[in-house]
């Protein structure tokens, strides 16, 4: 029966093979494409469309009154809510405070990176940790650090004679504030880091060599040869820091809850109140709509900007370059010798730090980094690991001897256990799935001749630029007509179709370096189109295709929104568990804050695990992806 069986399967895959073999590169190409295609425009395109027809309507779940199309008053409702309208200028602020915060200390962080150290790897660990720990257990990290009463900022803030007793960090709307801002930046800075890192380790050596002998200063060189070469690489940074910016929930759900009073809400928390405790599904709608156009007006207007300064420098600098001279004040010239510069350019002297103060100022710069970027996670580590008197005592009375009763209580508790399951099924599930139908998309987008390419590759960026507050009130009528809420399957479908769009860009940077000549010896040899993929593209791609999957797992791991939204009692991840995380006494006040330690130790475990063993292909994976293409 089994010699019956096997040739006849091996026929159904020669026929097939033969079958794909016969299409035209166009239909092959389509063949690949549909699997990503159909999923996007089933789940993401119509709550999208959804949106904008439900902004048009009344539709109040928890007011009296019957759903009927109102037009454009919701407009008029928007801007006649004074929470609303208070929420505009401080979404706007957070964004712009964030980006001016984060934009210097990412430059910095990537300068001192770029530099030879024999701490490299504890660096590069070291900056990834706080881009891999969820935003909402980040929230909790510092709001636990700027506790009023006994938190760490407050003793020593109180022990450098700063303040006095109780600090309220957090009570304070400009202080909670600018927190925020920070806890922010603390997340953002890596990302954008390894991003300009990227860019900077482009940079021709022999730029700096040839400004140098020209007698160019350190700060010269930055200034005409690195600024100019990352201005493009500055450009993207500022782009992704603003969009991120204008879209944070997760962290001040956790961390200020809005308040005090409204002095924290923005236009995304306030979306999420209207939508999620009002019900008031269509006002929400419209709320959404406005969001997404302050974001898309945010991006242009930065391209526009940063566009125009750039041909503006580009043309002083053409105008104004003379000739046989290295520019100190412009895009630096590699063409020519020392011997063809003046005499008096060859022999200027350059004041410089001694060596021995480089060092140290290096070593002082690379430890300021640690801290700031471990800091927190460590000082959550060892609160876990104390008693909860040591840990809310004034002044701190920590112990050498480690308690690990709270991890016990949350690694037996079965509500912690079946979240634990539930979010590894999500992540794993979530990523094989969007790497498989991923890698199908992105390789007729880097190889083939794609129908519609173009308009394909507007539609991923789109959708990808779409906040996802926006989507997910019609997703969550979609997915109860499905059946699908409150499912472990549900989850992973719209991890699925919401991560494929970014999937799908990165895979196709990935594919587009690997060189022609493999597949047309493959092809040449007698290798199927399939065989081919299959065999030599995808395994060629190996490196960028486990970079990509290892920032799937981390952002499908650290998800909030979705778990909120789209579970309940049947699918609570870590995430929703930790954000709603209850007293082991009682649904009400606040759980011991060492149990509240240990479940987000508990919570972020896996993603330092992988940030530790695969932090090169991590930052290989980040930067890459967003820069190339």
């Amino acid at each position: 029966m089994t010699t019956e069986t096997v040739p006849a399967r091996e026929s159904v895959s020669r026929r097939i093979s033969r079958r794909v073999d016969r299409l035209s590169d166009r239909r092959f190409a389509l063949l690949l494409f549909v699997p990503a295609a159909v999923l996007i425009g089933v789940i993401v395109l119509p709550p999208i469309a959804a949106v904008f027809v439900m902004s048009l309507y009344r539709i109040e779940l928890l007011k009296d009154g019957p759903t009927r199309f109102l037009g454009l008053d919701n407009i008029t409702r928007m801007f006649n809510d004074s929470f609303f309208v208070d929420s505009i200028p401080r979404t706007l602020w957070f964004a712009v405070g964030t980006t001016v915060l984060t934009i210097p200390l990412a430059l910095a962080t990537a300068l001192l990176m770029n530099r030879r150290s024999r701490f490299e790897t504890p660096l590069a660990v070291g900056l990834l940790l706080p881009w891999a720990i969820a935003p909402i257990v980040t929230g909790f990290f510092w709001r636990f650090i700027f506790q009023p009463s006994f938190g760490l900022a407050t003793q020593v803030s109180n022990g450098l004679g700063l303040t006095e007793g109780a600090v309220p960090w957090l009570q304070e709307p400009t202080t909670a504030l600018v927190l925020a801002m920070l806890a922010t930046a603390w997340r953002s800075v890596p990302l954008l880091a390894l991003i300009i890192l990227s860019a900077l380790k482009a940079i021709p050596n022999q730029l700096y060599r040839a400004a140098r002998m020209d007698g160019a200063t350190p700060w010269q060189a930055f200034r005409s040869i690195t600024l100019p070469s990352i201005g493009s690489t500055l450009l993207i940074a500022t782009i992704l820091q603003i969009i991120v910016s204008l879209q944070v929930f997760d962290l001040l759900f956790q961390l200020t809850r809005g308040g005090p009073g409204f002095e924290t809400t923005t236009i995304t928390y306030y979306i999420f109140t209207a939508a999620f405790d009002n019900l008031s599904l269509g006002y929400s709608a419209m709320l959404a709509l406005f969001l997404m156009a302050i974001i898309v007006a945010a991006s242009g207007a930065t391209l526009y900007l940063r566009s125009g300064g750039l041909r503006r420098r580009q043309a002083k600098n053409s105008a104004d370059e003379p000739a046989g001279r290295l520019r100190l004040d412009g895009a630096a010239r590699s063409d020519q010798s020392p011997q063809e510069w003046p005499e008096d350019t060859r022999k200027r002297r350059r004041w410089t730090l001694p060596p021995a103060a480089r060092r140290v100022g290096s070593t002082v710069a690379i430890g300021a980094l640690l801290v700031w970027s471990i800091g927190p996670t460590l000082w959550i580590v060892l609160a876990s690991l104390q008693p909860e008197s040591a840990v809310t005592s004034v002044p701190l009375d920590l112990t050498a001897r480690l308690d690990f009763s709270q991890y016990v209580d949350i690694l037996t508790n079965e509500k912690w256990l079946s979240s634990i399951w539930v979010s590894l099924q999500i992540t794993v599930g979530s990523t094989l799935l969007t790497l498989l139908v991923g890698a199908l998309a992105a390789y007729p987008l880097a190889r083939l001749d794609l129908p519609g390419k173009g308009a394909a590759i507007a539609v991923l960026m789109f959708t990808y630029t779409v906040p996802a507050i926006v989507l997910l009130i019609p997703l969550l009528f979609i997915f109860n007509a499905l059946n699908l809420n409150d499912s472990v399957i549900g989850l992973i479908v719209a991890h699925v179709a919401f991560g494929l769009p970014l999937t799908i860009w990165l895979l196709r940077n990935i594919f587009a370096s690997v060189p022609p000549a493999l597949e047309a010896s493959a092809r040449m040899d007698g290798c199927t189109r399939m065989g081919t993929l299959f065999r030599v593209t995808i395994p060629s791609a190996s490196a960028g295709l486990a970079a990509t999957a290892i920032l799937l797992l981390i952002s499908v791991w650290n998800e909030f929104l979705f778990a909120v939204v789209l579970g309940n009692q049947g699918a609570v991840t870590v995430t929703r568990r930790i954000g709603y995380i209850n007293s082991p006494s009682g649904t009400s006040g606040e759980p011991p804050y060492t149990y509240q330690a240990a479940a987000g130790i508990v919570a972020v475990l896996p993603v330092i695990v992988l940030v530790i063993l695969f932090h090169r292909r991590i930052r290989s994976g980040l930067s890459e992806g967003y820069l190339k293409g």
